[in-house]
């Protein structure tokens, strides 16, 4: 399985990964949206920061990307932190970073909104986890983004939903969520597992740990929101 992102259906898949998770997230409505998405919850801001200022660096030290990308050789040898150092770094050049950056902005927001940022974070740091486990040891290739981590995050929500007993709108969402996740599977994308096991966790998560406020199904032309 491949993780460049060099076929443009996967990265219009992408796109639909994010824009269904912002759906799901967001409600409708013009000033609750405008109010939901700016100013960013301060968590989304630091965890955002703490990706784009290694990646910008990046650009400028190119050396800076062989010191902490993913690679599973250099990674059984012993250079264990390169399952989470990969992350602070993207491959692809600026295209990729900009692409990835702004993925995980929107997607930052939307699941610390909904989480909370606890939550969030530990979503981040086990998908991370998991996606270099992945790409290391069960689908080896050479790479560096916080694509995989983003995606896992954004598929906790569609995984929530289901669990949380929400409305038809949410529900078809997250299925859409769901089928782009097995489509990048079929394209050989990896992180098409990354999108089915962010659903996983956060099924499982929306179980064990669901968000600290009642997560409610709610009224015609909104999505969920939360009520205390």
């Amino acid at each position: 399985m491949g993780t460049s992102g060099d076929d443009p259906r996967s990265w219009v898949l992408y796109v639909v990964v994010v824009a269904l998770t912002a759906l799901m997230a967001a409600p409708r409505r013009g000033r609750d949206a405008q109010s939901w998405w700016w100013p960013p919850p301060v968590a989304a801001i630091v965890l955002w920061v703490l990706i784009a200022v290694p990646s910008v660096i990046r650009l400028i030290l190119p050396l800076l990307l062989d010191v902490l990308r993913r690679d599973p050789v250099r990674t059984r040898d012993g250079e264990w932190w390169r399952v989470f150092t990969s992350a602070l770094t993207q491959d692809g050049g600026v295209a990729g970073t900009v692409g990835n950056l702004v993925m995980l902005a929107i997607v930052a927001i939307a699941v610390v909104r909904i989480w909370g940022w606890e939550r969030a974070v530990a979503l981040f740091v086990v998908g991370q986890l998991l996606w270099a486990l992945f790409t290391s040891f069960v689908a080896p290739s050479v790479g560096a983004g916080v694509s995989g981590a983003t995606f896992v995050m954004a598929a906790s929500l569609a995984g929530l939903w289901p669990v949380a007993g929400a409305r038809r709108t949410l529900l078809v969402a997250s299925a859409g969520t769901f089928v782009a996740g097995v489509l990048l599977v079929l394209l050989d994308d990896a992180h098409g597992v990354a999108v089915l096991i962010g659903m996983l966790l956060g099924a499982v998560l929306g179980i064990v740990l669901p968000p600290s406020r009642q997560v409610t199904a709610a009224g015609p032309g909104a999505h969920g929101q939360l009520r205390s």
